[in-house]
């Protein structure tokens, strides 16, 4: 999937008139909020026993190449951005009791902590931002991206099972920003962005069945260079 979405990326970029085109690649800094829903269901049986709220604070770098092309006041710009090292985007800890540990005539019930992370690597945003330039220079833009990732899941249940498991993260992003050019070649660009991910799950051994729903908002301050 992540070489078809840099091969697109590519052929977006070069298929645009070479007379009209601006190539540009540069680097981003990145203040994000992730928030996740997690939630256990113990038995897989489609009942939810645990449900926790998690909001991290996570900065990362990134890396992006772009075309741009420009329609009167205009332009519409074409890109891929790579976040190039991993990131933990999610970690928690439920106290939890053993809703199955009764039935088996257990007493007291077995109580304990299910413990997850979630490690995200190789994330990838396909984007088109079209924008508008006023007066004074200044590019109004939006951002409509589609984002793919690895993420691992590493999973400890109260039952002592512990499971890691790949899986692919896909989500959608929204976004708005300014852009403003200096010198000869350069600019910068500053965007606020929702992503919101698809559910991921993982089921372990014991059939405990752990489904994280993560939303990432982002600030981010770019620096780029034109040619």
């Amino acid at each position: 999937m992540k070489k078809i979405l840099i091969g697109l990326a590519c052929v977006l970029i070069y298929m645009m008139p070479a007379n009209a085109v601006t190539k540009s690649i540069g680097i981003t800094l990145v203040d994000s909020t992730i928030d996740s829903r997690v939630t256990d269901d113990i038995d897989s049986n489609g009942t939810i026993d645990t449900t926790k709220d998690i909001s991290n604070d996570v900065g990362y770098g990134s890396i992006f190449f772009e075309g741009s092309q420009d329609f009167g006041p205009g332009s519409v710009t074409f890109g891929i951005d790579l976040i190039p090292a991993s990131a933990e985007f999610d970690s928690r800890t439920v106290s939890q009791q053993a809703s199955g540990a009764k039935g088996q005539g257990a007493s007291p019930q077995k109580t304990g902590n299910n413990q997850g992370t979630v490690d995200v690597s190789q994330h990838i945003t396909l984007y088109v931002q079209p924008g508008i330039t006023t007066s004074n220079g200044l590019t109004i833009f939006g951002t409509l991206g589609y984002v793919d990732a690895n993420a691992e899941a590493d999973v400890k249940s109260i039952s002592s099972t512990h499971k890691k498991e790949d899986l692919s993260l896909n989500g959608v992003k929204l976004g708005f920003g300014i852009k403003k050019s200096f010198g000869d070649d350069m600019f910068l660009k500053l965007e606020y962005a929702e992503t919101d991910y698809d559910d991921i799950s993982v089921t372990t051994s014991n059939s405990t069945k752990v489904t994280a729903d993560i939303d990432n908002t982002t600030l981010a301050l770019s620096l780029g260079k034109s040619f």
